[in-house]
């Protein structure tokens, strides 16, 4: 009796130590504090309005990279509020040329001759930019995400460059840019992965100007930290 009743120990406290070791430990859901801080994305760059005779390409390619800091409101609360910094490539890929009037000063849009054969020909329009967020996460490992916010950028750099067969040209200028931008973004998605637009509220030239471009984008972003 007195074997057996040891056996039975011995196997009771075998099975115990295997089931701590088998048995996954339950993680407590914590504030997202220090989530989401550096994010990339890849968009498609358009305009609502274009001036007369212009074309765009369906895909016209832009970048963001942000680094972000967020507070969540309470410790345990899934909203957050977030601001932060980083850099903006706005494209266009288009059919002409932007060009200044002599007399009035103003900025037109000229279509290339139909004639003409080339393999590209953007405008691009880089910012840097301070991003503001209010986020939604819900609790656990795959969290679905919500934010909503604007973004205001100044501008430090703009070119045209244009690749035909007489090799690559660059020309940094566009008559009457519009220096700064301000405007509306929204992400939603799971994960790592959301879905990314912007509006922007200010136009691509000065008012009055030339003609009335208004950007927009739409991409995917990704939480790399």
């Amino acid at each position: 009796m007195k074997y057996l009743l040891s056996l039975f120990l011995l196997c009771s406290s075998c099975f115990l130590s295997f089931s701590q070791i088998e048995s996954k430990p339950v993680l407590p859901w914590r504030a997202p504090t220090g989530q989401d801080r550096f994010i990339i994305e890849l968009h498609n760059d358009a305009f609502l309005q274009m001036a007369d005779s212009m074309e765009i390409q369906l895909y016209s390619p832009g970048f963001d990279a942000h680094i972000m800091y967020d507070y969540p409101f309470s410790e345990k609360s899934i909203f957050s509020f977030a601001w932060g910094y980083g850099f903006s490539s706005f494209n266009i890929h288009h059919n002409g040329s932007f060009e200044e009037e002599e007399t009035s000063g103003n900025t037109f849009f000229r279509p290339l001759p139909e004639n003409y054969s080339y393999r590209k020909n953007k405008v691009s329009v880089n910012f840097v930019e301070i991003p503001l967020e209010f986020r939604l996460r819900t609790r656990g490992l795959k969290q679905f995400k919500m934010a909503v916010g604007a973004k205001v950028g100044y501008v430090v750099n703009v070119h045209t460059k244009i690749v035909d067969d007489g090799g690559k040209r660059k020309y940094y200028q566009l008559p009457n840019l519009l220096r700064y931008r301000y405007g509306l973004s929204a992400k939603i998605g799971v994960g790592r992965f959301n879905l990314s637009g912007f509006y922007s509220l200010s136009p691509l030239l000065k008012e009055g100007r030339g003609p009335e471009l208004v950007p927009f984008t739409i991409g995917l972003s990704v939480v790399l930290l």
